[in-house]
């Protein structure tokens, strides 16, 4: 189930055979990123490029060619494939994001899994927590199933794109391919297909 793949991320890492390469030599670190790794070891790859003013707190794996904007930051566990870009201001939390994702600025990624080559753009959220603190369901073959999860964002397929100021809600699979315009709000599992909102205007 992909909710347990979040939840045992950090055996993930764990067995991960880049667990303890630590820093590539061509790997760029530039001044006043922090990489803290009090919590657990931090691996950065190859000509990965981790940007001024980023924090880094492990246990975290980044493959190689990513970069990891200005002021980012990641709070391990965190599972980052090769060729993923992450923008300005973005936060990343006990997450997995497969090679090629692109995470606009400013976006929230917790608890999630994120498929290859998906696309947010910008300010993009992924709740994770309902407001009643109940523990997170989800649907899984036309059922719903209680993960037991107290917080749980989302599972974002492949190559799905997601627009400026999407929000997704706790528990959501959104299918591979999928792509929602701006302003969205992800509330259920959508089949795969093309969403936008309506937009009434009212001159006054």
């Amino acid at each position: 189930m992909w909710w347990n793949d979040i939840a045992q991320l950090g055996n993930t890492l764990a067995s991960d055979p880049r667990w303890a390469s630590g820093i590539a030599p061509t790997a760029r670190i530039e001044p006043g990123a922090v990489l803290d790794d009090t919590g657990g070891p931090i691996a950065v790859g190859a000509d990965t490029v981790i940007c001024t003013g980023a924090m880094l707190k492990g246990p975290i794996i980044i493959g190689r060619d990513c970069l990891i904007g200005n002021q980012t930051m990641i709070r391990g566990p965190a599972l980052i494939e090769d060729g993923v870009r992450i923008g300005f201001a973005t936060e990343i939390k006990n997450a997995r994001l497969a090679k090629g994702a692109t995470i606009g600025p400013m976006c929230f990624v917790a608890d999630s899994k994120i498929d290859e080559e998906a696309y947010l753009g910008a300010q993009v959220r992924t709740s994770n927590q309902r407001l009643d603190r109940t523990p997170v369901a989800v649907i899984h073959q036309g059922e719903r199933i209680d993960t037991g999860h107290d917080k749980l964002g989302c599972w974002i397929g492949a190559r799905a794109s997601l627009g400026i100021q999407v929000i997704v809600l706790p528990g959501r699979v959104i299918a591979s391919g999928s792509l929602f315009e701006p302003r969205f709000t992800i509330d259920r599992n959508y089949p795969r297909g093309r969403y936008r909102t309506r937009q009434t205007v009212e001159a006054y």
